[in-house]
This record gives structure tokens, sequence and C-alpha cells, in this order.
């Protein structure tokens, strides 16, 4: 068997997601000639159509079928040798016929066809037939033809998408490495791993070049989308810019974006920094930090990485060892709080001070605090589905009517209070004399932001537990809640068994 099919199989059970999609789309497009190795193949991937992820899945039932009907090709006797001209096929009405026709060329390199294969590529209404043609003129367009593709990065359908980023990384097209970003924010997960593989053979000199000055950007949304190419690259670059953003930037929600995506990478520096960051940080970064450590535990597992891609010296080192040192500190002290912190940081076998009853009590409350932060994201997923316009259910519409209220009231305030920062005086003095000047109300309207930003967390957490509840009776069921329905069921599952151990 081909190496490369090898490492295909071999990459069929990794835990990383977007490595089995990639992996189930690859083999679906090969061929195996050797009997040996299409029975191989078969079973590997008839194991992995009950993956639990839905593009696995897909792609997997893709692929199997494929090999199916080429071999009922081969027991039929019917071969290349029965097939039409290709010029004849070409021109066909039947898809399949043009689709057949097309995968011959390519087989044969008949880079003589390059042309018509473009002119061809402009009026192409199947879907199967224009992703066929983009993979096989990237083996006989030149760099400087490649623009011809460009459109397709945005074609409907993702075969197409997937099979034009794939020819941008063969002809090194350069100039497309900003819309490759775009491609990391796709709602296809096959792409955004296609589009981050891209992005990786370009270089990590002008990839990074270009993040940078994404993140160095006054817009947010900038940010917002070099954070995301970033958790998409697994570069040493991108844990120390990631790690940098999550410590310096001037915006909360960046800072906590980049946070959450640290949970990407399995390396001793990221885990290390939001470890730190659990025990030492304040408010939203601090839960920021663990919502990042739960997701890192359900990606890779539960046991910790143990290598780094950086530096000794690196900023996650400099920050690991900073939390470290307050860790220690907060150790000397004798106090609950101390017992308390360390409870969590070392886990309930090395507590000090702490029954097991008041152990098991602990372990309880974290178990609903995690169910609650899952219920919220599922929340905030349903409420994206509402706002594409996707969501039908009455009670979990008025939900989302009820968040957009909020949205706009923070957004009020918020503007409100800039404006109030704006017109403060510079000075210190006239500052403090500024803040006793102050009115009650005016105090009161400062912290207006806040208090709807709560409220609508409690509209998340409302929505995202009546979403599982109509999932759970079929009556709403998105793939984008599949994953998230089996953690909540295993974190209930937990919490039981926590519960019975107090009730005996």
């Amino acid at each position: 068997m081909d190496i490369k099919i090898k490492r295909l199989l071999k990459d069929l059970s990794n835990p990383d997601d977007d490595l089995r999609a990639l992996s189930t789309m690859t083999l679906m497009k090969l061929d195996f000639p050797e009997r040996e190795t299409r029975e191989e193949v078969l079973e590997a991937l008839v194991a992995v159509t009950q993956d639990n992820n839905v593009s696995v899945r897909f792609f997997a039932r893709k692929a199997i079928d494929k090999i199916r009907k080429a071999e009922k090709l081969l027991k039929s006797g019917i071969g290349e040798e029965h097939l039409p001209p290709v010029e004849e096929m070409l021109a066909s009405e039947d898809f399949e016929d043009r689709l057949r026709a097309v995968m011959k060329i390519k087989s044969d390199n008949s880079s003589e066809y390059c042309d018509k294969l473009v002119k061809m590529l402009e009026t192409e209404e199947h879907a199967f037939v224009r992703a066929s043609l983009i993979s096989t003129l990237k083996l006989f367009l030149q760099k400087d033809q490649a623009a011809i593709l460009s459109p397709y990065l945005n074609d409907p359908d993702n075969r197409v998408r997937s099979n034009t980023i794939e020819a941008i990384e063969h002809l090194k097209v350069e100039e497309a490495i900003p819309s490759l970003f775009s491609a990391l924010e796709d709602p296809d997960n096959r792409i955004r791993a296609v589009a981050a593989k891209a992005l990786q053979s370009f270089g990590e000199e002008k990839v990074f070049a270009e993040l940078k000055k994404m993140l160095d950007s006054h817009e947010e949304w900038m940010k917002g989308s070099a954070i995301y190419a970033l958790s998409h690259i697994q570069a040493a670059e991108s844990i120390s810019l990631l790690i940098e953003t999550a410590r310096n930037a001037s915006h909360s929600e960046t800072r906590i974006k980049a946070i959450v995506a640290l949970a990407n990478y399995h390396d001793l520096s990221s885990y290390s920094f939001l470890k730190g960051l659990s025990v030492n940080g304040e408010g939203a970064f601090k839960e920021a930090a663990n919502r990042a450590l739960k997701l890192h535990e359900e990606k890779f597992g539960p046991n910790p990485p143990e290598t780094t891609v950086l530096s000794e010296e690196g900023p996650a080192e400099k920050e690991a060892e900073s939390g470290e040192k307050s860790t220690e500190a907060s150790e000397e002290s004798a106090d609950l709080a101390s017992t308390v912190t360390k409870f969590f940081r070392k886990g309930k076998d090395e507590a000090i001070g702490l029954s097991n009853r008041a152990a098991i009590n602990f372990n309880v409350t974290d178990i609903k605090k995690e169910l609650n932060e899952l219920l919220k994201e599922v929340g905030r997923i349903t409420f994206d589905i509402y706002q594409a316009g996707q969501l039908e259910l009455p009670d979990l519409l008025t939900i989302g009517h009820e968040i957009l209220r909020m949205n706009f009231f923070i957004q009020k305030y918020s503007e409100q209070e800039e404006k109030e920062a704006d017109k403060k005086p510079a000075g210190f003095f006239e500052q403090l004399k500024g803040l006793f000047a102050k009115t009650p109300e005016q105090k009161k309207a400062a912290s207006q932001a806040e208090k709807f930003a709560a409220k609508r967390d409690e509209l998340f957490l409302k929505m995202g537990k009546l979403a599982f509840k109509k999932y759970q009776n079929e009556e709403f069921q998105p793939k984008s809640l599949e994953g998230y329905f089996l953690t909540w069921q295993k974190l209930q599952k937990k919490l039981e068994n926590e519960q019975k151990k107090l009730e005996i």
C-alpha cells in the first residue's frame, strides 16, 4: 500500500475533527486499483461512518459509494477501452460523462485540453464537474493564470471551494493569502482545514506578517479574523501571537477570543499560560481560561501536554513562571481561600483540610458551573441560527427577540459611557474632582451596559436549556449542536454520579 494512503488511514483516528474530515475527503478523491488496498480502505471508512463529526461521516459515505461503484464497473467489464472519445464526453449533456472525461484528462495528464477546460469552467453548471475541472486545471495552469480560479473561492458548493484552495496552494499564489484567511471562517470545517494547510505551505514569514498587520488594526473584526486564523495554523508563532494578544489587547473581547483560541493547541506553553490564568486571572479572563481548558480536554483528552514548540524564553514560559510564583505565594497563606485554591489546582485527591463529602460538594458545584457555561454557549449558537433567519420555533424566537433587545441596550449604554469618557478632563486632579462631582444618576448610567450584559447571559442560558430540551424531543436538531449535546449528556451523567455519592 502507498505510504500516502497509509498516512490517510492513520489520520482517520486522529483526535482533530478537521484532520479526520480532510482525510476522508482525500480518500474520496483517490482511486484504488489494487483490490487489497480497496478492501482495507473500505473497512477503515466503514468504521468512521459512526464518527461524532458530521463531515467525517458524510465524506466517509461518499468515499465508500465511490469505491463500491468502481467495483461494480470492474465486475461488469466496463473499462476505459469502452468509453467514447474525450471530446464527445466533454460535450455530453450527462454530467457523469463530462466528469469521466475530465478525470481521464487528469489521469492522462493531457495538457493540450487546458484551454478547452478553462472555457468549460466558465459555463459549467454541475458542482461535481466544476470541482473536478479545478482539480485538473491546477496541473496545467501557470501561476500568472491563477486569477481564472479566484471567483470559485466563493462558490456555493464546498467541494469547489476546497479544490480552489488546493489549486491556489499548488500554484503558490501568494496574492491569495488574504482570501485564505477568509476561508478559515468558512462554515465547512473541511475547508477550514484545507485553508490552514495551504497557508502553512506559503511559509510562516509571509503569513504571519499579514496576521500581525491584522492584529495591529484598529478594527476589532480584523483582530477577530486574525485570531481565528491563528487558531487553525499549527506553528510556534501562532501560539506566541495569541498569548501576546491574550495578555495585552486593549479590548476585553479580543483578549477573551485569544484565550479561547489557545485551546486548539496541545502545547505545554499555551497550556501553562491557561493554567496560570485560570488561577490568577480576573473575572471574564479567568472564566475564559477555564473554558479553554475544558475545550482542550474535550479535544485532546485529560492528560496535559509534555512538550512545547516555543523557546524556553518565550512569552508563554514567562507567563507560566509568573503564574507559578503567584500560585506559590498564595499557597503560603493558611486561610480557607488558599485551601480551596489548592483543592481546585491539585485535585480532590490532594485537597488539604477538606473532608471527602466537602470534596464531592465542590465537584458537584464545579460540574454545575460547567453545565451552565455549556448551556450559555449552546444559547449563543442557537441565537446565531436565529439571526440567520433559520429558527422557526415560537418559544425560541421569543428569547431571540429578547436577546436582540438586550444587545440594543448594551450598545446604547456602551456608546453613552464612551462619550462620557471622552469628555473627562485629562489631568489627575481634574479627574478626581469629576469623580466626586458626578451625580448618582451618572454613576448609575455607567453600569447599565454591564447589567444588560448580565441579563443577556441569563437569556443565553435560558435559550440553551430550551434548545437542548427540544433537541432531546427531536423538535430542533441542527448539526451544530450535535457535539454539544453529547458533552451535555456526559456531564449530566457525571453530575448524577457525584450526587449519588452524597446520598450514601
